[in-house]
C-alpha cells in the first residue's frame, strides 16, 4: 500500500512538473468549485430543499455532460516546450454555447417538472456534475498523452 501511494504521489509530481500551468490551476479551480457546490447540494439535501434521488440524478445528468464536454478543450503535448496544453476547438465553442443555454434556460427545461428552491438545487447538482465531469474527462486525456509520451506509467 506504501508502495502504491509513493507510486501515485510520483505520478502526480511527474504530471504537474508536465502541464501547462494554466491548465493546472484549471484543473484545481474546477475541483475547488465542484467541492463547494458539492457541499450545498449536501446541505440542500438534509434542509429538505431537494431529495437525495433527484439530487444525484442531477449531478449523473451534469457529469455525463461533464465528461461529453470534456472535447471543449484540446489537449495535447507540445514538443518545444514539453508539457500538456490546451486550446479550445471549434467543437469546443458549439459545445460551450449549448451549455451555456442549458444554463441560462434550465427554468424553461426543467421548470415544467421542478420549482423554486427545488429547481435551483437541482441545477446546482448539474453544475457540480458538469464540473467534476469535464475535470475527470481532462484528466483522463493528460494521464492518456503523459502514458503515451512515457512521462508516467500505467497503474
Amino acid at each position: 500500500m506504501k508502495q502504491r501511494l509513493h507510486r501515485l504521489n510520483h505520478q502526480r509530481k511527474t504530471a504537474k512538473k508536465h502541464m501547462e500551468k494554466r491548465l493546472s490551476v484549471r484543473l484545481r479551480v474546477f475541483l475547488v468549485i465542484a467541492l463547494v457546490l458539492s457541499s450545498i447540494v449536501i446541505f440542500d439535501i438534509f434542509e429538505g430543499q431537494i431529495g437525495a434521488l433527484l439530487a444525484c440524478g442531477g449531478f449523473a445528468f451534469g457529469v455525463v455532460i461533464g465528461i461529453l464536454a470534456g472535447r471543449m478543450f484540446i489537449i495535447f503535448w507540445h514538443p518545444e516546450t514539453q508539457k500538456v496544453i490546451s486550446r479550445l476547438d471549434k467543437v469546443g465553442i458549439v459545445i460551450l454555447a449549448l451549455y451555456v443555454t442549458l444554463e441560462i434556460g434550465r427554468k424553461w427545461f426543467f421548470g415544467h417538472w421542478l420549482h423554486g428552491a427545488e429547481l435551483n438545487a437541482f441545477g446546482l447538482a448539474i453544475l457540480t456534475g458538469l464540473l467534476l465531469g469535464r475535470l475527470l474527462s481532462m484528466t483522463m486525456q493528460i494521464k492518456k498523452i503523459l502514458v503515451a509520451e512515457n512521462k508516467i506509467t500505467v497503474s
